[in-house]
């Protein structure tokens, strides 16, 4: 069993799990005055951060492939704007996990053209596939939440990196895959 440290409105409890030990009753610090409670105010809602999203007629064309990249790679290692990170399965490197997670690096048939590769961003994937001559089947999350943007930009990532070289996508490539 694991020991557990709950720390809430300044009490400050800790309950041990495992052997004979027991749990020590929880310290309670001074009773202060407490004032008359008032309705706590709503914090103004936010909306989710957007992605850095260049303005594509500000940058040459090596400036605007260089900038979808860097987003892709944020993309990939942090989820972009609410998605789960491709590393966590994927690993930083791209050679996934041997028998539960496979690898991108070197997998461009697995991916398909930029509209195939965008659908298993959005849609997700299930059931069993090959990659590499090595069976997987597990399932990979819908990430339909992301841009078109972000989603271009990390499979561009995913397609130009770790040796791949099966070139990049676009925006327009991804809706079609909605």
């Amino acid at each position: 069993m694991r020991k557990l440290v709950i720390v809430s409105l300044g009490i400050a409890a800790l309950v041990a799990c495992g052997g004979s030990e027991s749990a020590p009753e929880p310290v309670a610090e001074a009773p202060q005055k407490m004032e008359e409670a008032k309705p706590m105010e709503e914090a103004p809602a936010e909306e989710p951060a957007a992605a850095a999203e260049p303005v594509a007629a500000e940058l040459s064309p090596e400036e605007a492939a260089k900038a979808q990249l860097e987003l892709g790679k944020n993309v990939y290692e942090t989820g972009g704007t609410g998605g789960v990170a491709c590393q966590t399965c994927h690993m930083a490197n791209g050679q996934g996990v041997p028998g539960a997670f496979p690898p991108l690096a070197g997998a461009g048939e697995a991916m398909g053209d930029c509209t195939t590769h965008a659908g298993y961003v959005i849609k997700g994937l299930t059931g069993e596939i090959e990659v590499l001559g090595q069976k997987y089947n597990g399932a990979m999350p819908a990430q339909g939440n992301l841009s078109d943007v972000e989603i271009a930009a990390v499979i561009s990532y995913e397609r130009t990196s770790w040796g791949n070289d099966y070139g990049a996508c676009t925006a327009e490539q991804v809706a079609a895959a909605r």
